[in-house]
């Protein structure tokens, strides 16, 4: 499980999703406002970790796993939308933290586990049709009664 390049991904994911639920989302001169203060944005990180964890536990199902991945990096480029939008509707004075930026990392490095994921799924396929065509061969030298 650890072993493959996309479960490595996904923990980095993990980690950085993890690490919204402690760290703060913008300052202003005279507050600092937390994402766990916003419930939209706690469900989408909760969400999103959420879907991260199951993607790491289901490595053995891999078409399982790439639906997942498939379905949290959505997620993840809406919640950057949403990011944004709260950006750019917020008055002048605001600054947002470097963290601001972890959903579309997030969302890029779920696309590069995707792409591992389903590299690892066609050779798994691919050697399962090698091997079925091995079995297919031995079959035609018996005799035929």
């Amino acid at each position: 499980m650890i072993q493959r390049i996309q479960t490595l991904f996904l923990l980095v994911v993990a980690g950085l999703l993890g690490s919204l639920l402690f760290s703060k989302f913008c300052y202003t001169p005279d507050t600092v406002v937390k994402y766990t203060q916003s419930l939209y944005l706690l469900i989408f990180i909760v969400t999103t970790l959420f879907l991260t964890v199951f993607a790491i536990v289901k490595f053995k199902d891999r078409m399982m796993q790439l639906r997942v991945s498939v379905i949290n990096i959505l997620l993840l480029i809406g919640f950057q939308i949403w990011i944004a939008v709260i950006f750019f509707k917020e008055a002048h004075g605001v600054a947002f933290s470097v963290t601001a930026v972890f959903p579309v990392v997030s969302a890029i490095l779920v696309a590069m586990a995707v792409k591992y994921i389903a590299r690892d799924e066609a050779l798994v396929r691919s050697a399962y049709s090698l091997r079925k065509a091995k079995k297919n061969r031995k079959g035609i030298f018996k005799k035929q009664k």
